[in-house]
């Protein structure tokens, strides 16, 4: 975990060992977040250190890289922490502001959030982007069209006819709403009554993120996000219980991801 007390008068004493300077290389060139945690990447060009799954807009040389086992070394290294990675928080812990703006969205899943609307935040369109990236691996604009549609799904399932549902989504046409919910669902609308939805989420552990999924009776889903085999389960999942993925709310992961958080 990385070091989150604040400096004193002196640089650690005794630093963890670091893997090869080589490895780290070939972490930070692919972005590998299995490595979040066991060393930072600070770029002398820039002045700011990041975590090695960061993606910055443009990916320094490594000839301008030196990386440090903790957050304290960096900082007393004179570097800074940088604003989209929040390298400075423990991982697994989403920064306030992608938080916030969650909880903004899920106030009502069918706004159209633009891009002055975030300026009006505080926040620019490629930090959210990158945030979520980071945390969701979907852009801001795909999480939000997949909680739009998880929104009329609910509504449909709650008895709501097509047009209202479609509303209830934030989608401009009810035409577009049907064409948007077929290629997602591989069915009409009029089907969602007999779907079985999965809800998923992705939780961020020290050992890495996973995908997480349930159904109305419980977890069915909980996989390392980044397994070669993911693919291949999720559609197993899908198979066996006959219904779409979904992003939203569920009360067995919330409860996974509490119970997760205990844990380590």
């Amino acid at each position: 975990m990385i070091d989150m007390s604040p400096p004193t008068t002196s640089p650690p004493t005794s630093p963890p060992t670091l893997p090869p300077r080589a490895e780290m290389v070939r972490a930070l060139e692919a972005h590998d977040a299995s490595y979040d945690g066991i060393f930072l990447v600070a770029v002398r060009t820039t002045g700011i250190f990041c975590r090695p799954s960061c993606r910055p807009p443009r990916a320094p040389k490594p000839e301008n890289v030196e990386f440090f086992a903790s957050v304290s070394q960096c900082l007393f290294a004179g570097y800074r922490p940088c604003r989209l990675c929040a390298p400075a928080i423990a991982p697994g812990t989403p920064p306030v502001w992608l938080t916030n703006l969650v909880t903004e969205v899920e106030a009502d899943p069918s706004r159209r959030l633009t891009e002055d609307d975030l300026r009006a935040m505080g926040l620019s369109k490629e930090r959210v982007r990158h945030g979520f990236l980071a945390t969701y691996g979907v852009t801001f604009a795909a999480w939000c069209r997949a909680r739009r549609l998880a929104h009329a799904f609910t509504a449909l399932r709650e008895g709501e006819g097509t047009a209202n549902a479609s509303v209830d989504g934030g989608f401009e046409s009810e035409s577009g709403f049907r064409g948007a919910f077929e290629k997602a669902f591989g069915a009409a609308p009029r089907a969602a009554a007999t779907l079985t939805p999965i809800f998923v989420r992705r939780i961020e552990t020290p050992i890495g993120a996973f995908l997480a999924g349930a159904s109305a009776h419980g977890v069915a889903l909980f996989e390392f996000a980044d397994r070669r085999m993911l693919e291949r389960n999720v559609a197993a999942v899908r198979r066996k219980l006959g219904g779409p993925f979904l992003p939203g709310p569920s009360p067995h992961l919330d409860r996974l991801e509490r119970e997760m958080r205990e844990y380590f």
